[in-house]
């Protein structure tokens, strides 16, 4: 009963969370094959359930307008992480987290460093403006391409991802995650 009650649990979640991806999905310019995008940009190791919520997280902090940059920003949070010992999903919270409330020090859990004055300067040289000028919006524009720019330095440091055991340990356990909120949409009209 226990095991019964806790499918039908992660399926409600899964159901208000989809809708929300969906919803929200729609106004930042996903398309339909988006979870399909996120789950081959992580690998398959990060269950439904997990992807849309990280991904309605990047999408309320509005740092994505396409599917094609989520799912860039979750294979370059995936490849930081496995390269310092995390796991995907807090992974994906620390570059989620530090560009939307653009936070170095969240952005360091991932070897994220970069100089906030700098990134500011050089977006107000491409817009032809001062940095002490820019916008609220504009600064959170010039740190999170700052923030991207020195992710993907990172990752092309890296050289061709592998995976590993414990990568394959990890899409299991997705996996398992994601039957469990389908054997709980199976066992909800009953329960």
């Amino acid at each position: 009963i226990n095991g019964i009650q806790s499918t039908v649990q992660i399926a409600g979640k899964m159901k208000s969370v989809e809708q929300a991806f969906t919803n929200m999905g729609k106004k930042a310019g996903l398309t339909a094959g988006a979870l399909n995008k996120l789950k081959k940009a992580t690998d398959g190791t990060v269950s439904e359930l997990d992807l849309m919520t990280k991904a309605n997280n990047a999408m309320a902090l509005g740092l994505v307008q396409s599917d094609e940059q989520m799912a860039e920003l979750f294979d370059t949070a995936q490849r930081l992480g496995k390269a310092l010992g995390q796991d995907t999903a807090a992974a994906l919270d620390s570059l989620v987290t530090g560009m939307g409330r653009q936070s170095k020090l969240m952005l360091d859990n991932l070897g994220i460093m970069i100089d906030t004055e700098k990134a500011y300067e050089d977006y107000a040289d491409t817009l032809g403006k001062s940095a002490s000028s820019l916008t609220d919006q504009e600064k959170k524009v010039a740190f999170n391409n700052a923030a991207m720019k020195e992710a993907k330095r990172l990752v092309g440091e890296m050289g061709d991802e592998q995976l590993t055991a414990a990568d394959s340990m990890a899409k299991m356990r997705a996996e398992v995650a994601n039957a469990s909120a389908e054997m709980g949409n199976v066992f909800a009209p009953v329960v």
